[in-house]
């Protein structure tokens, strides 16, 4: 690899396979630049959600033997590899029907099958577009997990001889390698899924490990816009974003990026580029900021759960949040938001976690006599952008005098509103903030 110019990384979401015609015309386009290609591909659109609803009926022979047909039906032309995998898939589920409870790392065995037949089934359609793809597993390439089956990490130190060694082979012979997302090989040497959208996460990662020039996201019927456009009709596309604004928009509930997709593009200096692949001009490059570039996005968070936790006393009372942050933790409650005034903690959850976390802070209500409220069904609504407290005093006052709560940081400014408000609010922040209060 040190021969040859550093690389770029296409990585193609589930819909954006249903044409490899499309994809082939892409990596010829790329190929044209004088750089070598890397392809990383999710699944299939839709076999995912198939495989995690086998999982969710683990005793139901019935229902694993329809979502194989039904996986089997959505690869035609597997070569042999690709075939076993599908034999394997019905193995697995097998496995599952007679394990008892739930095991984390079985599910992430099954839940990889769908990448793993996907760079199969399209390394196979490649070849037929006279492209030399070699299909690629992450996890036997070397791309190293921790054990968090499920929502894993990489770990790109660990990663990094294999993995270059792994694709510089391929690069040298002239292959186009193809590439699973979605996994890789946890420290146990067991597979370990990175989270729902994770072939973003790990498409940005090998683009890390490799040096790439950059990392392209092609998706198909997606853009990055200053919102929702099922909510916000007039929602802009948004052309550049900082690495830490994007990471700000995948925190608040974006479904375009991983959450951890910036990461490893920012510790590297790698650009990222979200583009479609029905429109090549919709692309939105996400890069170090630049000066004079105002960027202001609106996401919302919903349906979630807001506590209110009176202390009183609670200034004179040092430690208190911690106490409540280390309850919380230990019984693996997430904090969605917090949000706090001298005797005032509003603790914002997704519903599920509502109970465990009254449980866990029963012991703060009885020894510290704090009162506990609530819970009171809310919408985080978050806009983004670098220097967004400069618009501070642009927010209309009928969002304010509703809120339940209100946190602002150099980049972000969120607002937690009554759930049935949610999607006024989105839509008159965006209208101040966005297009500058005009209708």
């Amino acid at each position: 690899m040190s021969r040859s110019r550093p690389p770029v990384v296409l990585k193609f979401g589930g819909a954006s396979l249903e044409d490899p015609a499309h994809v082939a015309e892409d990596v010829r386009a790329v190929r044209a630049e004088g750089v070598p290609v890397v392809v990383v591909a999710s699944a299939r659109e839709g076999v995912t959600d198939l495989l995690t609803a086998a999982l969710g009926h683990p005793r139901s022979r019935s229902q694993h033997r329809a979502a194989i047909a039904e996986v089997r039906r959505r690869h035609p032309g597997l070569p042999l590899a690709g075939r076993r995998h599908l034999d394997r898939l019905a193995r697995l589920l097998t496995w599952v029907e007679r394990t008892p409870g739930r095991d984390p790392a079985l599910a992430d065995r099954v839940l990889s099958q769908g990448e793993r037949l996907a760079v199969h089934w399209l390394s196979a359609r490649l070849a037929e577009e006279g492209l030399r793809a070699a299909p690629v597993e992450a996890d036997h390439l070397g791309l190293i997990t921790d054990n968090a089956y499920g929502a894993s990490c990489l770990l790109l130190d660990r990663s990094r001889p294999a993995v270059r060694r792994g694709i510089g082979r391929l690069l040298a012979s002239g292959k186009l390698p193809v590439v699973t997302g979605y996994f890789g090989r946890s420290l146990e040497g067991r597979v370990a899924t990175l989270g729902r959208g994770g072939s973003d996460y790990a498409a940005a990662g090998l683009g890390a490990l490799l040096g790439a020039s950059r990392v392209e996201l092609v998706k198909r019927h997606v853009a990055v816009l200053s919102a929702d456009p099922r909510e916000v009709p007039d929602a802009r596309p948004i052309p550049e974003l900082s690495y830490e604004e994007a990471e700000e928009l995948a925190q608040f509930g974006a479904r375009v990026l991983h959450p951890l997709t910036i990461e490893p593009a920012r510790a590297y200096g790698i650009t990222l580029r979200v583009r479609s692949l029905d429109d090549p001009r919709v692309v939105t490059t996400i890069a170090p900021p630049r000066a004079g570039r105002r960027n202001r996005a609106l996401t919302i968070l919903r349906p979630l759960r807001l506590l209110r936790l009176r202390v009183p006393g609670g200034r004179q009372r040092p430690g208190i949040v911690a106490e409540v942050s280390e309850r919380l933790s230990a019984a693996r409650v997430n904090l969605v938001q917090i949000y706090t005034s001298s005797a005032l903690l509003c603790l914002v959850l997704e519903p599920t976690q509502v109970l465990p976390a009254i449980r866990a802070l029963a012991p703060v209500t009885r020894d510290a006599a704090a009162m506990l409220d609530g819970p009171y069904r809310v919408a985080i609504v978050t806009a983004i952008g670098d220097g967004v407290l400069d618009d501070l005093a642009r927010v209309p006052g009928s969002v304010v005098r509703g809120a339940e709560g209100f946190s602002a940081t150099p980049r972000a400014l969120s607002i937690a509103v009554p759930l049935a408000h949610g999607s006024r609010v989105l839509r008159e922040l965006h209208r101040a903030l966005v297009r500058g209060g005009t209708a």
